[in-house]
Protein backbone atom coordinates (compact mmCIF):
# COMPACT_ATOMS: atom_id res chain seq x y z
CA UNK A 1 0.00 0.00 0.00
CA UNK A 2 1.25 3.36 -0.88
CA UNK A 3 -0.22 6.19 1.02
CA UNK A 4 0.31 9.69 0.22
CA UNK A 5 -0.24 12.36 2.97
CA UNK A 6 -0.48 16.02 1.23
CA UNK A 7 -1.09 18.81 3.86
CA UNK A 8 -1.89 22.69 4.60
CA UNK A 9 -2.03 23.51 1.03
CA UNK A 10 -4.36 26.83 2.10
CA UNK A 11 -5.79 27.53 -1.25
CA UNK A 12 -7.28 31.40 -1.56
CA UNK A 13 -9.26 32.99 -3.99
CA UNK A 14 -8.48 32.62 -7.95
CA UNK A 15 -5.28 35.14 -8.40
CA UNK A 16 -4.56 36.01 -4.83
CA UNK A 17 -1.01 35.30 -3.45
CA UNK A 18 -1.25 34.21 0.25
CA UNK A 19 0.98 36.39 2.56
CA UNK A 20 1.57 38.29 -0.88
CA UNK A 21 3.94 35.81 -2.10
CA UNK A 22 3.01 32.35 -2.47
CA UNK A 23 0.89 30.95 -5.27
CA UNK A 24 -1.26 27.94 -3.10
CA UNK A 25 -2.80 26.89 -5.66
CA UNK A 26 -0.19 26.44 -8.76
CA UNK A 27 1.78 24.91 -5.81
CA UNK A 28 -0.92 22.46 -5.39
CA UNK A 29 -0.73 21.96 -9.47
CA UNK A 30 3.05 21.40 -8.94
CA UNK A 31 2.33 18.60 -6.11
CA UNK A 32 -0.63 16.68 -8.34
CA UNK A 33 1.79 16.58 -11.10
CA UNK A 34 4.47 15.01 -8.90
CA UNK A 35 2.16 12.10 -7.42
CA UNK A 36 0.50 11.66 -10.92
CA UNK A 37 4.59 10.55 -12.07
CA UNK A 38 4.80 8.04 -9.28
CA UNK A 39 5.58 4.83 -10.54
CA UNK A 40 3.84 2.58 -9.05
CA UNK A 41 1.30 4.98 -8.36
CA UNK A 42 -0.18 5.87 -4.87
CA UNK A 43 -3.18 3.76 -3.37
CA UNK A 44 -4.62 7.03 -1.79
CA UNK A 45 -3.65 10.84 -1.02
CA UNK A 46 -5.21 11.73 2.57
CA UNK A 47 -5.29 15.83 2.92
CA UNK A 48 -4.52 16.41 6.77
CA UNK A 49 -6.46 19.64 6.59
CA UNK A 50 -5.99 23.70 6.46
CA UNK A 51 -7.47 23.34 2.71
CA UNK A 52 -7.71 26.52 2.58
CA UNK A 53 -6.46 30.19 3.41
CA UNK A 54 -10.08 30.89 5.16
CA UNK A 55 -12.66 28.35 4.40
CA UNK A 56 -15.16 29.23 1.71
CA UNK A 57 -17.28 27.50 -0.83
CA UNK A 58 -15.15 29.58 -3.37
CA UNK A 59 -11.71 28.65 -2.36
CA UNK A 60 -13.00 24.80 -1.75
CA UNK A 61 -14.14 25.06 -5.56
CA UNK A 62 -10.94 26.55 -6.77
CA UNK A 63 -9.51 23.32 -5.19
CA UNK A 64 -11.48 20.55 -6.39
CA UNK A 65 -10.80 22.58 -10.02
CA UNK A 66 -6.95 21.46 -9.10
CA UNK A 67 -7.48 18.51 -7.89
CA UNK A 68 -9.80 17.61 -10.38
CA UNK A 69 -6.45 16.34 -12.72
CA UNK A 70 -5.26 14.03 -9.80
CA UNK A 71 -5.22 10.23 -10.98
CA UNK A 72 -5.33 9.08 -7.36
CA UNK A 73 -8.52 9.06 -5.17
CA UNK A 74 -8.58 11.29 -2.70
CA UNK A 75 -9.71 11.53 1.49
CA UNK A 76 -9.72 14.98 3.07
CA UNK A 77 -10.08 16.17 6.48
CA UNK A 78 -10.45 19.74 8.13
CA UNK A 79 -7.79 22.31 9.31
CA UNK A 80 -8.10 25.07 11.60
CA UNK A 81 -8.32 27.24 8.64
CA UNK A 82 -11.22 25.20 7.17
CA UNK A 83 -14.95 25.88 7.36
CA UNK A 84 -17.32 22.57 7.88
CA UNK A 85 -20.11 24.29 6.57
CA UNK A 86 -18.46 25.56 3.33
CA UNK A 87 -16.59 22.12 3.26
CA UNK A 88 -20.08 19.96 3.00
CA UNK A 89 -21.48 22.10 0.90
CA UNK A 90 -18.51 21.37 -1.89
CA UNK A 91 -17.64 17.98 -0.84
CA UNK A 92 -20.48 16.64 1.39
CA UNK A 93 -21.24 14.11 -1.57
CA UNK A 94 -17.58 12.86 -2.00
CA UNK A 95 -17.04 9.32 -0.97
CA UNK A 96 -13.67 9.29 -0.19
CA UNK A 97 -11.27 7.10 -1.51
CA UNK A 98 -13.26 7.21 -4.88
CA UNK A 99 -16.10 4.96 -5.25
CA UNK A 100 -14.70 3.46 -8.70
CA UNK A 101 -11.95 2.35 -6.61
CA UNK A 102 -14.25 0.60 -4.20
CA UNK A 103 -14.47 3.34 -1.22
CA UNK A 104 -17.25 3.90 0.38
CA UNK A 105 -16.69 6.64 3.53
CA UNK A 106 -17.63 10.04 3.41
CA UNK A 107 -18.18 12.88 6.23
CA UNK A 108 -21.59 12.53 8.51
CA UNK A 109 -24.24 13.52 6.64
CA UNK A 110 -25.60 15.40 10.40
CA UNK A 111 -23.58 16.40 13.36
CA UNK A 112 -21.42 18.81 14.32
CA UNK A 113 -17.43 16.73 13.36
CA UNK A 114 -15.92 15.73 9.55
CA UNK A 115 -15.23 12.35 10.74
CA UNK A 116 -14.87 8.89 9.01
CA UNK A 117 -13.29 5.38 8.40
CA UNK A 118 -11.82 4.11 5.51
CA UNK A 119 -11.95 0.84 5.38
CA UNK A 120 -10.95 -0.51 2.21
CA UNK A 121 -6.67 -0.85 2.40
CA UNK A 122 -5.12 -3.02 4.06
CA UNK A 123 -3.98 -0.06 6.71
CA UNK A 124 -7.24 1.08 8.25
CA UNK A 125 -7.50 5.15 8.82
CA UNK A 126 -9.68 6.61 11.29
CA UNK A 127 -10.15 10.25 9.98
CA UNK A 128 -10.39 12.20 13.21
CA UNK A 129 -11.53 16.15 13.18
CA UNK A 130 -9.69 18.11 15.96
CA UNK A 131 -11.12 21.46 15.00
CA UNK A 132 -11.82 24.53 17.83
CA UNK A 133 -14.14 26.77 15.45
CA UNK A 134 -12.28 29.96 15.73
CA UNK A 135 -9.00 28.68 17.35
CA UNK A 136 -5.97 27.72 15.63
CA UNK A 137 -5.20 24.82 18.31
CA UNK A 138 -7.26 22.11 18.39
CA UNK A 139 -8.53 19.30 20.94
CA UNK A 140 -10.33 16.22 21.17
CA UNK A 141 -13.28 16.87 23.51
CA UNK A 142 -14.82 14.08 25.37
CA UNK A 143 -17.13 12.94 22.57
CA UNK A 144 -14.44 13.15 20.29
CA UNK A 145 -12.40 10.47 22.26
CA UNK A 146 -15.79 8.50 22.91
CA UNK A 147 -16.19 8.12 19.22
CA UNK A 148 -12.32 7.22 18.25
CA UNK A 149 -12.75 4.75 20.86
CA UNK A 150 -15.59 3.17 19.84
CA UNK A 151 -13.76 3.05 16.45
CA UNK A 152 -10.83 1.23 17.60
CA UNK A 153 -12.81 -1.36 19.01
CA UNK A 154 -14.32 -2.41 16.26
CA UNK A 155 -10.72 -3.61 14.61
CA UNK A 156 -8.47 -4.56 17.44
CA UNK A 157 -6.09 -6.77 15.16
CA UNK A 158 -6.55 -4.04 11.88
CA UNK A 159 -2.92 -2.17 11.60
CA UNK A 160 -4.54 1.20 11.80
CA UNK A 161 -3.73 4.72 11.21
CA UNK A 162 -4.92 7.65 13.39
CA UNK A 163 -4.99 10.94 11.12
CA UNK A 164 -6.19 14.66 12.79
CA UNK A 165 -5.07 17.88 11.72
CA UNK A 166 -3.45 19.66 15.22
CA UNK A 167 0.03 17.15 16.27
CA UNK A 168 -0.80 15.54 19.70
CA UNK A 169 2.73 16.11 20.73
CA UNK A 170 5.05 19.36 21.46
CA UNK A 171 7.27 20.44 18.27
CA UNK A 172 10.18 22.58 19.91
CA UNK A 173 8.68 25.55 17.47
CA UNK A 174 7.98 28.85 19.18
CA UNK A 175 5.10 30.27 17.19
CA UNK A 176 1.28 28.82 16.79
CA UNK A 177 2.15 25.72 15.75
CA UNK A 178 4.25 24.70 18.80
CA UNK A 179 1.74 22.46 19.99
CA UNK A 180 -1.37 21.48 18.26
CA UNK A 181 -3.83 20.07 20.94
CA UNK A 182 -4.45 22.17 24.03
CA UNK A 183 -7.28 19.62 25.22
CA UNK A 184 -7.58 15.70 24.92
CA UNK A 185 -3.91 14.99 24.18
CA UNK A 186 -3.13 12.72 27.66
CA UNK A 187 -6.55 11.22 26.68
CA UNK A 188 -5.32 10.51 23.58
CA UNK A 189 -2.43 9.14 24.39
CA UNK A 190 -4.06 7.01 26.84
CA UNK A 191 -6.54 5.76 24.87
CA UNK A 192 -3.82 5.03 21.27
CA UNK A 193 -1.38 3.28 24.74
CA UNK A 194 -4.47 0.60 25.27
CA UNK A 195 -4.81 0.35 21.38
CA UNK A 196 -1.26 -1.38 20.11
CA UNK A 197 -3.30 -1.79 16.44
CA UNK A 198 -2.65 1.51 15.96
CA UNK A 199 1.07 1.69 13.73
CA UNK A 200 1.04 5.83 13.28
CA UNK A 201 -0.53 9.01 13.92
CA UNK A 202 -0.64 11.38 10.90
CA UNK A 203 -0.87 15.20 11.45
CA UNK A 204 -0.82 18.18 9.17
CA UNK A 205 -0.85 21.69 11.05
CA UNK A 206 3.07 22.19 11.37
CA UNK A 207 3.87 22.63 8.19
CA UNK A 208 7.59 21.18 7.98
CA UNK A 209 7.87 17.41 8.51
CA UNK A 210 8.43 16.57 12.33
CA UNK A 211 8.26 13.09 14.16
CA UNK A 212 7.37 12.08 18.43
CA UNK A 213 6.65 9.24 19.90
CA UNK A 214 3.13 9.24 21.23
CA UNK A 215 0.43 7.11 22.63
CA UNK A 216 3.23 3.92 22.70
CA UNK A 217 3.29 4.55 18.75
CA UNK A 218 5.14 6.97 15.65
CA UNK A 219 3.32 10.36 15.83
CA UNK A 220 4.31 12.24 12.50
CA UNK A 221 3.32 15.44 11.46
CA UNK A 222 3.51 16.03 7.63
CA UNK A 223 5.31 18.89 5.37
CA UNK A 224 3.17 21.58 2.95
CA UNK A 225 2.50 21.81 0.04
CA UNK A 226 1.95 25.63 -0.17
CA UNK A 227 5.13 27.10 2.25
CA UNK A 228 6.76 25.26 4.71
CA UNK A 229 7.54 27.42 8.73
CA UNK A 230 10.91 27.65 9.39
CA UNK A 231 12.55 26.16 12.25
CA UNK A 232 12.08 28.78 15.07
CA UNK A 233 13.07 27.72 18.09
CA UNK A 234 14.65 30.39 20.13
CA UNK A 235 12.73 32.40 22.97
CA UNK A 236 10.95 35.07 20.53
CA UNK A 237 7.93 32.91 19.66
CA UNK A 238 8.21 33.74 15.77
CA UNK A 239 6.39 31.74 13.19
CA UNK A 240 7.35 32.94 9.85
CA UNK A 241 6.52 31.49 6.41
CA UNK A 242 9.70 30.36 4.26
CA UNK A 243 10.47 29.44 0.74
CA UNK A 244 12.18 26.17 1.23
CA UNK A 245 10.87 23.49 -0.81
CA UNK A 246 7.38 22.16 -0.13
CA UNK A 247 6.92 18.49 0.17
CA UNK A 248 4.52 15.58 0.47
CA UNK A 249 5.06 12.87 2.60
CA UNK A 250 4.96 8.81 1.19
CA UNK A 251 4.21 6.06 3.51
CA UNK A 252 4.60 2.90 2.46
CA UNK A 253 3.08 -0.11 4.24
CA UNK A 254 5.37 -3.27 3.16
CA UNK A 255 5.87 -6.47 4.62
CA UNK A 256 9.71 -6.26 5.63
CA UNK A 257 9.64 -3.26 7.44
CA UNK A 258 11.60 -5.19 9.67
CA UNK A 259 12.61 -8.34 11.15
CA UNK A 260 9.19 -8.65 13.17
CA UNK A 261 7.19 -8.07 9.78
CA UNK A 262 4.77 -5.71 8.32
CA UNK A 263 4.83 -2.19 9.18
CA UNK A 264 4.53 1.62 7.88
CA UNK A 265 7.86 3.80 6.34
CA UNK A 266 7.68 7.24 6.11
CA UNK A 267 9.51 9.27 3.30
CA UNK A 268 10.02 12.93 2.33
CA UNK A 269 9.62 13.93 -1.27
CA UNK A 270 10.60 17.21 -1.84
CA UNK A 271 8.68 19.59 -4.78
CA UNK A 272 10.45 22.14 -6.71
CA UNK A 273 12.19 22.87 -10.27
CA UNK A 274 15.51 19.68 -10.23
CA UNK A 275 17.55 18.47 -13.26
CA UNK A 276 16.79 15.01 -13.49
CA UNK A 277 17.89 12.42 -11.54
CA UNK A 278 21.47 10.58 -12.31
CA UNK A 279 20.64 6.63 -12.45
CA UNK A 280 23.21 4.95 -10.25
CA UNK A 281 21.37 0.85 -10.89
CA UNK A 282 18.68 -0.42 -12.71
CA UNK A 283 17.51 -3.93 -11.49
CA UNK A 284 20.10 -4.13 -9.47
CA UNK A 285 23.04 -3.48 -12.46
CA UNK A 286 25.57 -0.79 -12.08
CA UNK A 287 24.61 1.71 -15.39
CA UNK A 288 26.59 4.84 -14.34
CA UNK A 289 30.00 4.09 -16.05
CA UNK A 290 31.57 7.48 -14.47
Amino acid sequence: MILVQISDTHIDAPGVLVYGKFDTSAALANAVKVINAMDPAPDLVLHTGDIASHGSVERYEAFAAVLKDLAAPVALMPGNHDDRGALRTVFGDTVFGGAEFGGRAQWPATGEFLHYVIEDYPVRIICCDSVIVGDSAGELCPDRIAWLEQRLCEALQRPTIVALHHPPFYTGMTGSSATGLLRGGAELDALLRRHKQVVRVLAGHNHRPTTAEFGGTIAYAAPSTAYPFALETGPEKILAATFEAPAIAVHLWIPDASPSGPGLVTHTLAIGDWDAPVLLREGGVRVFKG
